[in-house]
């Protein structure tokens, strides 16, 4: 009981020093200075000798002080931290529109504040929101995560401007991505150009998620356009979650099931999925059917064969995306702004002429 109530005090000391922060007023009463005074040089503001200038700073690098953002903002009435909500995503497709959206910060001036949330939890989703609000961001980026209408309408009456980002919104939410519509088309059509006329979809579910729902509208309007009646059972939603695993489960299903010569996979991860699925089956991957993904990552090029992609510029798509969010500090937008960013289609080792 001793040994317990002395990590307790420790615990109770430890806390107590981690949440002191050092202060102006902390190093004026060093300086010998007042706190005006210590708040001009700190801030490169008003009129300080250089000798008083060293000093003080000599003395907030032994203290410790970093620049409290949040209180300074607050008291210039400025805000320059952007909120960006992500959440477990299966692919690294995120990460890229992640390094996309930090690079642009830093040219921008920007900070960037990145938290976790699931991707439709909407309590979690609230929860982080009001998070980010309390912390007075000027914009709350989603990527990927889908809020409802209620936690939109929270948002836009703090005065920040919410955006969804790498997926299309049907609220009344702007958003910067590719478009999935067209992309599931451009996908299907390359397989159907190509020889193939029994053409699965894998990976993504059309009936609960919005990016899966345009590719799979996409999907279905290639076939139709070229004449193929599509069949039910060419569906692999798998987790639906455009996981690998979702790739490796279709294998079993299309043998038993459908008689496949090729196969729409909705991510990278999925297409690398079907591929190791057919190597399992088959004791090798021989073309047995033609593969195609959405994303074009690394993996794409690193995975043998090399997978077909129709290939997003995710970093682009986090650049565009903090650009928009800086404009509508000056420039809130009245009406929806729906921006689709180019996407390439990049033939490799998966699609040969059936």
């Amino acid at each position: 009981m001793k040994l317990l109530r002395m990590r307790l005090r420790e615990d109770s000391t430890l806390r107590r020093t981690i949440t002191m922060r050092v202060t102006i007023e902390d190093i004026a009463k060093k300086a010998g200075l007042s706190a005006a005074s210590v708040s001009r040089i700190l801030n490169n503001t008003g009129r300080f000798s250089e000798a008083t200038a060293k000093k003080v700073r000599a003395i907030a690098d032994e203290l410790g002080y970093y620049k409290n953002r949040s209180a300074s903002d607050l008291a210039s009435h400025t805000q320059t931290t952007l909120g960006v909500i992500n959440y477990p995503a299966e692919t690294d497709s995120n990460f890229h529109v992640i390094r996309g959206i930090t690079e642009q910060a830093r040219q921008s001036d920007v900070d960037v504040l990145i938290m976790i949330a699931e991707r439709d939890d909407q309590t979690a989703i609230r929860k982080v929101v009001e998070d980010l609000i309390e912390r007075r961001v000027f914009s709350i980026l989603f990527l990927s995560v889908h809020p409802d209408q209620a936690i939109i309408d929270l948002i836009k009456r703090a005065g920040i401007y919410p955006q969804e980002v790498a997926s299309a919104y049907a609220l009344d939410l702007s958003y910067v991505s590719s478009n999935d519509y067209q992309m599931g088309q451009l996908a299907t059509r390359t397989l159907i150009d190509k020889g193939y006329s029994r053409i699965g979809f894998v990976g993504a579910d059309p009936e609960k998620d919005i990016v899966g729902t345009q590719r799979f509208a996409g999907y279905q309007a290639a076939l139709k356009a070229a004449g193929i009646t599509y069949r039910p059972e060419w569906l692999f939603v798998g987790d639906g979650k455009y996981s690998y695993q979702s790739g490796l489960d279709a294998v079993p299903y299309y043998t038993d099931n459908a008689d496949v010569d090729s196969v729409f996979a909705t991510s990278d991860d999925g297409a690398l999925g079907i591929i190791n699925g057919l190597i399992d089956r088959d004791g090798a991957f021989t073309h047995q059917w033609g593969i195609i993904s959405t994303d074009g990552s690394q993996i794409c090029e690193q995975t043998r064969p090399k997978i077909s992609s129709v290939t997003q510029d995710f970093n682009l798509i986090g650049r565009m995306a903090v650009d928009e969010a800086v404009r509508a500090i000056t420039d809130l937008p009245k009406e929806k702004r729906q921006i689709d960013v180019p996407f390439r289609l990049e033939l490799r080792e998966t699609t040969p002429a059936k």
